[in-house]
């Protein structure tokens, strides 16, 4: 009989065999088969191959970051301190702007302070500068009851000026401050009409339809149905022409105006004091 040892061994031989077989299988497949490429794990806290910049991404500035130089600041523009008093829907359109007290009177094309008047309405202008669209409107006017005390004293002044315009020969003085007080076509609507006159579809000069009584166009000699031809000799082939006369007025020491009555010409010479 054989021993529990034989028994046993008798048993493990054959899974004994299988495994040494397989190990000289390994051994075999692995020297004929090229060398396996070496692995390497990394673990997730290792440093990664790329770095990210932060102060870039948040445009802050450290030492390793170019400096850049932020555009300059473009100051606002607006009409702010602008008033537009009166226009004129013409061809061209026409607007008076007063700044600082002074007026000046646009056509369209023209500019003040680099703002370009570019179209014109009843009660607002359109004007553009550096690419920008730009409104003015055109106040409301007060009512009759809110008129204070100062603007009644304005108009005493102002009728006071008009006693000094005197004649003498054939020279008619005026006062600059009268001019001054009249330097706005609300004002001078009020006592004279005027409208251009056209021949041949050109203008030949500015026919007046009325004139009021006692005011200071009654006394600087103009008269209804009088027609405006020439100033200070020029004619006038235009309403800019005009009205560039009508912004230096301020400036001027003497002005003439020639005048069609009837078919008679006429030069009114003015001298201003």
């Amino acid at each position: 009989m054989l021993s529990r040892f034989e028994v046993l061994f008798a048993r493990l031989l054959p899974w004994l065999l299988l495994i040494l077989g397989a190990k000289i299988a390994a051994v075999a497949i692995e020297l004929f088969l090229p060398p396996a490429p070496k692995l390497e794990c990394k673990s997730e806290s290792a440093k990664p191959d790329y770095t990210y910049n932060f102060v870039s991404a948040f445009t802050l500035n450290d030492t390793q970051t170019k400096k850049s130089t932020p555009p300059p600041i473009r100051k606002e523009e607006s009409l702010r301190g602008y008033t537009l008093t009166m226009t004129a829907v013409a061809n061209p359109g026409m607007a008076i702007i007063v700044k600082n007290g002074k007026s000046k009177l646009l056509s369209v094309g023209e500019t003040i302070d680099g703002f370009r008047l570019e179209e014109v309405y009843i009660e607002r202008v359109k004007f553009t500068k550096n690419g920008r669209t730009y409104w003015l409107g055109m106040k409301k006017k007060a009512s009759s009851s809110s008129r204070t005390p100062s603007t009644k004293k304005r108009k005493s002044a102002e009728r006071e000026l008009v006693e000094e315009v005197r004649k003498e020969g054939d020279t008619i003085f005026v006062p600059r401050e009268l001019l001054r007080e009249m330097h706005d076509l609300k004002k001078i609507f009020r006592y004279i009409s005027i409208n251009p006159v056209y021949k041949d579809n050109k203008l030949i000069g500015f026919g007046i339809s009325n004139v009021k009584k006692g005011s200071v166009f009654d006394k600087m000699g103009l008269q209804k149905r009088d027609i405006i031809e020439k100033i200070d000799g020029k004619p006038i082939k235009s309403e800019s022409d005009a009205f560039t006369y009508f912004n230096r007025l301020e400036q001027l020491n003497s002005l003439s105006l020639t005048i069609k009555r009837g078919k008679e010409s006429k030069e009114l010479k003015y001298e201003i004091f």
